[in-house]
């Protein structure tokens, strides 16, 4: 067909429409730029949570080879300690995703201590690194622990916010990750320059994943409430439309 017979179709088409493109076109916009759920409890917790711990993971994965040589170790020993973190990282995502699905398993609690724990191995990093296998050893546990995230964020999500909401509800925790992980580096590299040394970068990432664990505990043991307005919580929203 000729393009004119091709504009014409189109015209047809959104004129039969009688606008309601329009109308669907600014929902899904809204939906996109839709941060009230920032204004719940809970989904802040899990929020800042979340920029915190992808601020701070970063820390081994960029530094922990820099951080080797300095105590004359090679290049090859430092690909084996990321190698190993990757590893236990997909074991860790296989099995804690299993065990997330047992209906003995709190998610929300067992992330918390997950991240506990995850903090507590990047803070022996520089306890551990003057013996190589005890670095391997802890290198490991932290890509486990970390693989929490991935496997039980989505649950998380779920229990917080109503199922038709979670597709804008993950996007905002994505959005907090892409945050985290563009000052985590960065920040890291300068207490780098600022110290010359290591250990205190380590620490410090350590110390913030902890208190993201310590955030993310307060959730299951805490009434979820609007922090700002008089709406409704999404769940009651839920249940009042039911």
């Amino acid at each position: 067909p000729s393009r004119g017979t091709v504009t014409c179709y189109i015209l047809y088409f959104f004129q039969g429409c009688n606008g309601g493109w329009k109308e669907d076109l600014k929902d899904l916009l809204r939906g996109m730029v839709d941060f009230s759920m920032f204004l719940e409890l809970h989904f802040l917790l899990m929020s800042l949570a979340t920029i915190l711990l992808f601020i701070w993971f970063i820390v081994p994965y960029f530094y922990i080879t820099d951080f080797m040589k300095v105590y004359n170790m090679t290049e090859d020993q430092g690909s084996l300690i990321i190698s190993v973190i990757g590893i236990t990282n997909t074991i860790g995502m296989i099995g804690l995703g299993w065990a997330g699905d047992q209906p003995w398993m709190n998610v929300t609690k067992t992330y918390a201590v997950c991240l506990v724990a995850c903090g507590l191995s990047i803070i022996g990093m520089p306890l551990l690194i003057g013996n190589y296998y005890l670095l391997m050893l802890t290198s490991g546990l932290f890509g486990i622990f970390f693989a929490s995230n991935f496997s039980f964020t989505p649950t998380i999500l779920v229990e917080l916010i109503p199922l038709e909401r979670f597709t804008t509800a993950y996007g905002l925790v994505l959005l907090c990750q892409g945050i985290g992980n563009l000052l985590g580096p960065p920040l890291a590299g300068w207490i780098f320059d600022y110290t010359q040394d290591w250990d205190m970068s380590f620490y410090m990432a350590g110390v913030w994943i902890i208190v993201s664990g310590i955030m993310v505990a307060f959730i299951p043991y805490t009434k979820n409430k609007r922090i700002w307005g008089d709406g409704m919580l999404e769940r009651d929203r839920e249940s009042s439309i039911a």
